[in-house]
């Protein structure tokens, strides 16, 4: 949620939301959060959603990956712009932790 109160003229604000959809039946709503009480402002909002690219996967495998390393790779990466904006070390540990279990990664 993006709130702009009275008093803070010349805002600029962007809320971003991208989503990687991992199964067949999985689905993401993007639904921004803006609440503008100021008249001189810039706030935007942008949305991603998609499954992994076979192109990307295809890339992977000509180069004797497989698919299966392919894919968690390309899962690893999209979750790395995630990690690179928590400071605090366990936290960022934890997560990945988590998000490496869930994937089946290093089981």
């Amino acid at each position: 949620m993006i709130r702009v109160e009275p008093g803070a003229q010349q805002t600029d604000g962007y809320q971003r939301n991208d989503s990687l959809l991992l199964s067949a039946d999985a689905r993401a709503d993007s639904i921004p959060g803006l609440e503008i009480e100021a008249d001189d402002v810039r706030c935007t909002h942008g949305s991603t959603a998609g499954r992994v690219d076979e192109d990307q996967i295809f890339y992977l495998m000509c180069r004797g990956i497989s698919r299966y390393e392919a894919m968690h790779m390309i899962v690893e990466g999209f979750f790395h712009s995630i990690y690179d904006r928590i400071a605090v070390e366990v936290v960022r540990e934890t997560l990945s932790r988590s998000v490496e279990r869930k994937l089946g990664i290093g089981l």
